[in-house]
């Protein structure tokens, strides 16, 4: 049926040969993975930070909100653990301190006696607090990811995966953070590049160079038992990049989304702390915060409806928590492949908050820099980022910014589907599939698509509505939410889908996992 081998059309599909798939698939292991990686001034930063623990200084950490910024600030403040050095840390609340090192923290460190500031996942935009921090003999280290302007903040160090000179390929905070750790340890630490691969997964870093190679190294040495805090988070399912995308990072992120104190902070105690005891209690509030974040996100989808597009472009206010404007505006731009803000007025009504997401094609810093004259801050990556601005600059914003999406020539979203014959869902094809893991941004997960299957031959569950057709031993076709009724008015459909495994009493099937169906042409 197919004149391309399944292996030739997967080689087609990441656009790659035989000789780069051996290189993907060979093994790599954390212990090596240092080797020949190199940041402009990593030596410099080391020797800052050994010269403040030389000279008995005090040291603070301020991290992030999200799972990119909590990973990183519990990979130093372990890292600090592990060389027996008190150190302060900081991850800020969205509600109460926004995004980035502030000017009343900045005030703060200096009445401490703070003398070497590290942000990790920010700061290289944090010019007032950095500058504050110099002029009061503060030394600090940059360990960040975010788009450099063409100004920089007064840091001493700033260590950046493209600024540094590390290589081409985005990477994130946590991994930043775990590089300055591997080169301050003067070793590769196994629980750390744990946290760092988390965080590539979580900021939807490319699933690139070194970034893959981390992460695929990550998953083929996890162990469980060995690191209580992620075998909690993962609800014993196998650590990969679907656990962490799906249980792992979600949890983290609810808290950051969630509350609106510093309480917050006790998730680095969660991911530091060496109690049993300590770490169970702290797993009991981070599912309970997940929980409500879920039945927040739940409602809040649901309460958005035709939403109107303007241009290519949506931009609106929504009532939803300041911590959810994300999710809602991931949920927008992936519905209808648009770049999307979605805006929460503060708890003064003067200030609008806004999140953006972007399809491939649109920059949300670039969409931001043009539009400086009416931000009061902004930030992010290529395809996401936050905004302020004035209440009264909204109508303004929402002109220029469409305007600004009309004149960007974006490519109209298709993606892209390999044929599969019945007889190739076999389990054979799917540990194939899998060699080309682990999945994610920049390097998707294939959609496969079966043609000309007579619906008359289908089966379905009891009640008829859903698909659930047995087309070879240990193998089936699942199709939820997809009826007898609704498929009978076609003779023969095509299937678009995954191929998966399920577990059920011991007994492994292999399915092939429906996503959407069309009438077939032929």
């Amino acid at each position: 049926m197919m004149q391309k081998t399944l292996k030739q059309r997967l080689l087609d599909f990441y656009h790659i040969d035989e000789e780069r798939y051996a290189d993907l698939i060979a093994p790599s292991t954390i212990e090596d993975f240092a080797i020949g990686h190199h940041f402009d001034r990593m030596e410099e930063a080391v020797s800052l930070v050994k010269e403040a623990i030389d000279h008995l200084q005090r040291v603070a950490i301020y991290g992030d909100y999200d799972a990119d910024g909590v990973m990183g600030t519990s990979i130093l403040v372990k890292m600090f653990q592990y060389v027996h050095y008190p150190v302060d840390y900081y991850i800020p609340s969205r509600y109460l301190d926004g995004y980035g090192l502030t000017l009343k923290y900045a005030q703060k460190a200096v009445e401490n006696g703070v003398g070497l500031l590290i942000t990790v996942d920010n700061g290289v935009s944090a010019f007032e607090g950095i500058e504050y921090l110099h002029n009061h003999g503060v030394k600090v280290l940059v360990l960040d990811h975010h788009t450099i302007q063409d100004t920089l903040p007064l840091a001493d160090i700033i260590i950046h995966p493209t600024f540094s000179h590390f290589g081409e390929t985005p990477s994130s905070g946590a991994f930043t953070a775990f590089m300055f750790a591997s080169a301050f340890l003067g070793r590769v630490d196994k629980y750390l590049a744990m946290l760092a691969s988390i965080s590539l997964i979580s900021d939807m870093m490319p699933l690139l160079d070194y970034n893959r190679r981390l992460l695929k190294a990550c998953i083929s040495a996890y162990e469980d038992d060995e690191f209580l805090a992620i075998d909690l988070l993962k609800d014993g399912e196998r650590f990969d990049e679907n656990s962490i995308g799906m249980k792992i990072a979600p949890k983290i992120n609810a808290l950051g989304r969630m509350i609106e104190d510093d309480q917050i902070n006790r998730i680095v105690l969660f991911f530091t702390s060496e109690n049993r005891e300590e770490i169970l209690n702290y797993l009991n509030w981070i599912n309970q915060t997940n929980e409500e974040r879920k039945e927040a996100s739940k409602s809040a989808t649901l309460d958005i409806k035709d939403v109107p597009q303007e241009n290519g472009a949506i931009v609106i206010i929504s009532d939803v928590k300041e911590g959810l404007l994300g999710l809602i505006a991931n949920h927008l731009c992936s519905t209808y492949h648009v770049p999307t803000i979605v805006f929460a007025k503060e708890q003064n009504e003067d200030v609008f908050k806004g999140s953006c997401r972007a399809p491939v094609g649109f920059n949300v810093v670039d969409a931001f820099n043009k539009l400086s004259d009416l931000t009061l801050a902004a930030g992010g990556h290529a395809l996401a980022g936050g905004c302020s601005i004035k209440a009264e600059d909204f109508p303004l914003f929402k002109k220029r910014f469409i305007e600004l999406v009309k004149n960007t020539p974006i490519e109209e979203y298709k993606e892209e589907i390999i044929p599969l014959g019945l007889t190739e869902i076999n389990f054979a094809n799917y540990e194939l599939v899998n060699s080309f893991s682990p999945f994610g941004e920049s390097w998707p997960s294939p959609t496969f698509a079966i043609s000309h299957i007579l619906t008359s031959s289908l089966m379905y569950s009891r009640n008829n509505e859903h698909i659930l057709t047995y087309i070879g031993q240990g193998v089936k076709l699942i199709g939820f939410n997809m009826g007898k009724e609704e498929l009978s008015a076609y003779r023969y459909v095509d299937f678009k889908g995954r191929m998966k495994t399920s577990t059920y009493r011991g007994q492994t099937t292999l399915e092939f996992a429906i996503k959407s169906y069309q009438e077939s042409k032929k």
